[in-house]
């Protein structure tokens, strides 16, 4: 897990060729929506009183040879930003990609809404030929305030030794994964239920950040268009959305199979070994192009374990 963590720190990771500070007298700056523009000392404050445009500014940033990512860190503010008609439409900090056959990729570096404030640091994985990249910071359908100050983006070039550490790094992750469900297949009832929860969290924790999204975007449609069916309203944090979800239902499914596989353990062995290899599967996803771990990830998936286990176990006692 340390190693992984830190071959992903992108200092540790990438080699910075240049650095870029867009000021408001760039030559390739782009108005959408003609927004109303104040400069800061270190960025601009983008500013719009109707909702019936995209309010914002791009910037043509020229590409490095071999980039394979840009970081993008900046401190950023939003001053009553409403909702806007959908859940995306919202103040947006984001680079957007032109790919060789013409098609626009766009990945968001921030995205909020409301009043708050928060520093960006995110970095962004190039599209294959990308041959056009832009800046943009848009206020999307909403009114409100959306500054940017500190803003500063690097390419990031991968090191040639980098490669063949990944690849080590995945082979010594899928030995230890089979190593613990070998472990808890030992003595096991049920073994095919319990590998079929095994497998697919793995499958969900490899799987691209690309293909991750697009499935997201359809399965949250089709839960809110059933939910809206049932007159039930399905709640969500700001910032937050399906994958919180999905990530406590995998690991109550993944502690109830293993609760009912391995009644020989105590609850607190199972609960300890699930937690430790949510934490493990959060690490693993810096391997993954296009995602990203985080502590609350962790949280979600050692409370899921916890239901998972304790309510099986409650379950079976009752039964016995």
């Amino acid at each position: 897990m340390a190693a992984t963590l830190l071959l992903n720190l992108p200092e540790v990771r990438y080699s910075t060729l240049a650095s870029v500070m867009p000021t408001l007298a760039d030559e390739g700056l782009r108005r959408l929506g003609e927004p109303v523009l104040t400069p800061l000392p270190d960025g601009f404050a983008l500013s719009a009183a109707d909702i019936d445009k995209t309010r914002g500014l791009a910037w043509a940033l020229p590409m490095a040879d071999g980039a394979l990512a840009v970081r993008v860190q900046a401190e950023v503010a939003l001053d009553a930003v409403g909702e806007g008609e959908k859940a995306w439409h919202r103040a947006m900090l984001s680079v957007r990609m032109v790919d060789a056959l013409g098609k626009g990729h766009e990945r968001a570096a921030f995205i909020g809404a409301g009043t708050q404030a928060g520093a960006v640091d995110s970095v962004i994985l190039l599209v294959p030929e990308t041959s056009e990249l832009q800046l943009m910071a848009r206020l999307l359908r909403v009114p409100g305030t959306f500054s940017v100050s500190e803003l500063r983006l690097s390419w990031l070039v991968e090191r040639a030794w980098v490669s063949p550490a990944l690849l080590a790094l995945w082979v010594l992750w899928l030995v230890a994964f089979g190593a613990l469900l070998a472990h808890w297949l030992h003595a096991a009832r049920y073994r095919a239920g319990l590998v079929l929860a095994f497998a697919l969290v793995l499958a969900a924790v490899a799987m691209p950040g690309e293909w991750r999204n697009v499935l997201q975007l359809q399965v949250t449609a089709w839960v809110h268009g059933w939910l809206d069916w049932l007159g039930w309203v399905l709640p969500e944090a700001e910032g937050r959305g399906l994958s919180d979800y999905v990530h406590f239902l995998m690991f109550a499914l993944l502690g109830a199979a293993l609760a009912v596989a391995r009644r020989d353990l105590a609850a607190w062995r199972l609960i300890g070994g699930l937690i430790l290899l949510g934490a493990a599967t959060e690490a693993m996803q810096f391997l993954v192009p296009g995602r990203e771990g985080g502590w609350l990830d962790v949280g979600l998936d050692a409370g899921g374990a916890m239901l998972g286990v304790l309510v099986t176990r409650l379950g079976l006692m009752r039964m016995a």
